[in-house]
């Protein structure tokens, strides 16, 4: 995993714990950030001793490691965002996007996707470069297609956003490309998994992309899809 993201998490543990000392005691919280902190750790080091291991491990221990691994670093975020620490937080978050590569690398399942969908939009909306966003881009496609999100086919909003918002980043990043073999994988991924929500999104994409910024085929993409999507009166 890449050594600044794993440099930058231990810095956020740090103010993280000496902000939870100072403010707590906290009485009947278990999934406190120091136990929290070390248990993730506990999971990076088996996740290098796995890449150390000629052998590869069964999918079911890779899956139960990595969502392990996943809600701690959720909670932790959680610990952060309690404790007003936007910087340990973002910090927390970027482990969880770097993880999840490892995951997708390993061809394990992806269960927990909040800190993940928040470190992709975070980035995204810090760069403009066009190789860093076809970077965050692929990465969201790789994460959509291992990721097995809990309750997606309820109907409960709140169960469904974390999936939702990834998908639609993945399209929001594809757009800003402006690319448009990029911008039709996007659409057809959300066409594919919540077709329900595209009406909104294509409406609201038609009138973003009347911006200077959009070239005139990033707008006509938009129509074309809202039509589709557009009832006949």
């Amino acid at each position: 995993m890449n050594r600044a993201t794993r440099r930058a998490f231990d810095q956020a543990i740090a103010a993280l714990i000496t902000e939870f000392e100072r403010t707590g005691p906290y009485p009947g919280q278990e999934a406190t950030p120091p136990l929290l902190a070390e248990a993730v750790r506990e999971c990076l080091e088996t996740c290098q001793r796995i890449d150390a291991e000629e052998d590869e491990p069964p999918l079911e221990e890779i899956d139960e490691l990595a969502t392990h691994a996943l809600e701690y670093l959720s909670d932790l975020g959680l610990w952060a965002w309690q404790l007003r620490l936007d910087e340990a937080r973002a910090a927390i978050e970027d482990l969880a996007l770097e993880l999840a590569q490892w995951i997708n690398i390993r061809g394990g399942q992806i269960t927990v996707l909040e800190p993940i969908v928040n470190a992709l939009a975070r980035q995204a909306n810090a760069s403009n470069d066009l190789a860093a966003l076809r970077k965050l881009f692929d990465r969201a496609c790789a994460i959509i297609a291992q990721a097995v999100p809990e309750h997606a086919e309820s109907g409960d909003m709140t169960a469904l956003q974390p999936w939702l918002t990834l998908h639609f980043n993945c399209a929001i990043i594809a757009t800003r490309t402006q690319q448009p073999e990029l911008m039709n994988a996007a659409f057809d991924l959300l066409e594919t998994h919540l077709p329900q929500h595209c009406p909104a999104f294509y409406a609201e994409g038609v009138r973003e992309s009347a911006k200077p910024a959009y070239g005139q085929q990033v707008g006509e993409m938009m129509r074309e899809r809202l039509a589709k999507w557009t009832p006949p009166h």
